[in-house]
């Protein structure tokens, strides 16, 4: 005779619990490189390690030390006009991964950047240094939500909830409509956190659970 509840699932209430939780970024992290174009390779990588210099030169000035910088690349450049794929030259290219804690100073890092010869953006995203501790209160809000929502399903039924026999992680990318592809479906938020205007600049950290529920008769 086995004890194992899971196999008990005609006796469980099955529920799905979900929390999105909103916080202001606390950090961004900007992408640029400094590329040029030449018709030799020697010219190009000469160039570009002049404009690194120039951009290395203008961070140490801003007081901006979390730099990270890419090994230089090469490409040769092509462009097809009148059915012709004409060489343009080579391409030498040095990135940089810039991460800023001042968020006030993001727009004059990105104007001093390009001034200084960085002449490719890649991206500026924002993040929060608390996304560990924020996904923790996520789940342990969905878990709640969960047996809040068992709950009302118990006691209509006339029994109660009892102990938990199975939780299931679910992908919190559910949430964001972005769920089975490119069909695009509204998300089901069991705790929505406050109600108040959404930042479009806030980070949504999601968390979602299907959750087993004993039957207490």
């Amino acid at each position: 005779m086995t004890n194992d509840k899971t196999t008990r699932v005609t006796t469980g209430i099955k529920v799905f619990g979900s929390a999105i939780i909103r916080v202001a970024p606390d950090v961004a992290s900007i992408a640029v490189a400094v590329t040029r174009l030449e018709k030799q390779p020697k010219d190009a990588f000469s160039k570009a390690h002049t404009g690194a210099r120039a951009v290395h030169d203008y961070l140490k000035a801003a007081s901006i030390d979390d730099v990270r910088s890419s090994r230089i690349t090469l490409t040769q450049e092509h462009q097809y006009r009148n059915g012709e794929n004409k060489f343009l030259g080579y391409q030498a290219k040095l990135g940089y991964s810039i991460v800023v804690r001042d968020l006030d100073r993001v727009e004059e890092l990105l104007i001093g950047l390009i001034e200084a010869g960085a002449n490719e953006l890649t991206s500026v995203t924002f993040e929060t240094s608390r996304l560990k501790v924020v996904r923790e209160d996520a789940r342990k809000r969905a878990i709640a939500a969960a047996r809040e929502k068992a709950s009302v399903y118990a006691i209509a039924s006339g029994v109660a909830v009892g102990e938990v026999i199975l939780i299931e992680d679910m992908n919190p990318e559910m949430l964001s409509g972005r769920y089975e592809g490119h069909v695009h479906r509204e998300p089901v938020i069991d705790d929505p956190g406050d109600v108040k205007a959404v930042d479009p600049g806030a980070i949504t950290v999601g968390a979602a659970v299907n959750v087993l529920f004993e039957i207490k008769r």
